[in-house]
């Protein structure tokens, strides 16, 4: 089983929620038992197919650089660098990838871990990641049909929240799209916030919008619990190293 041969991965930032953790060393390369998670990574998606890597970075960029140079595990590294990266969101990262990406890909973000079952589970374009939302969960949340398609897409600053009746589902900001799919319909939607001025977006508001409208229709890829999980704070990289002492 295999996932789209290029990978683009979003770790421009500092992640300052860690605080002292991250004062020298980049949040993707914040180790969890002994291993730093975009190696961890990596080493998971050179094994389900991955031939070409696109990391865009800012913060210690050079750190990040030092590390996989132009090549890791078989796998072609790019570098993309995002001079904005202290005053821009990840929507502006993910714009400056774009000139880039020249096939189907994965859409990745530099805080997350997951098991190999989990992110193999990526292998048709067109999807995105998500999990049951548990209470300790925020952020962007979907709403999903009887065919496992997105329905809508809730940012947490939306206004308009999902009935409290819908099973809702936590994003885990993985994604696939095929090239055809970004050209005609990621690319335009990413080009138009940028043009509006929103660099202090999330990438996720281009999705929210392409869904909104009807004009794309993504799958949904359930992740079950303590398959994956997003580190943010000192709290959450703890809880981490908990779940995954042994995955």
């Amino acid at each position: 089983m295999s996932i789209p041969p290029l990978a683009v991965y979003l770790v421009a930032g500092r992640g300052s929620r860690l605080g002292d953790i991250t004062q020298d060393t980049p949040k993707c390369l914040v180790s969890i038992n002994k291993e730093p998670l975009l190696t961890r990574s990596l080493h998971q998606i050179s094994a389900l197919g991955v031939k070409k890597v696109i990391l865009v970075v800012g913060y210690k960029s050079d750190v990040i650089k030092k590390e996989y140079q132009s090549s890791f595990n078989g796998m072609e590294i790019c570098y993309v660098f995002n001079k904005d990266w202290e005053t821009t969101n990840n929507l502006i990262s993910f714009y400056l990838s774009i000139p880039c990406i020249d096939s189907d890909y994965i859409l990745l973000e530099g805080d997350l871990i997951y098991t190999r079952k989990a992110i193999s589970k990526m292998c048709s374009t067109d999807s995105m990641a998500v999990s049951p939302l548990k209470p300790y969960m925020d952020g962007t949340v979907v709403t999903i049909d009887n065919d496992n398609y997105v329905k809508m897409m809730y940012l947490k600053s939306s206004s308009i929240r999902p009935e409290k009746t819908e099973l809702q589902y936590k994003t885990v900001n993985i994604y696939c799209f095929s090239q055809s799919s970004h050209k005609k319909f990621v690319e335009p939607e990413v080009q138009r916030l940028v043009e509006k001025g929103l660099d202090q977006s999330y990438y996720e508001q281009a999705f929210t919008s392409m869904i909104e409208d009807k004009s794309f229709s993504i799958k949904a890829v359930t992740f079950e619990d303590n398959s994956w999980y997003e580190i943010d704070t000192e709290k959450d990289l703890i809880e981490a190293k908990k779940i995954f002492n042994k995955k």
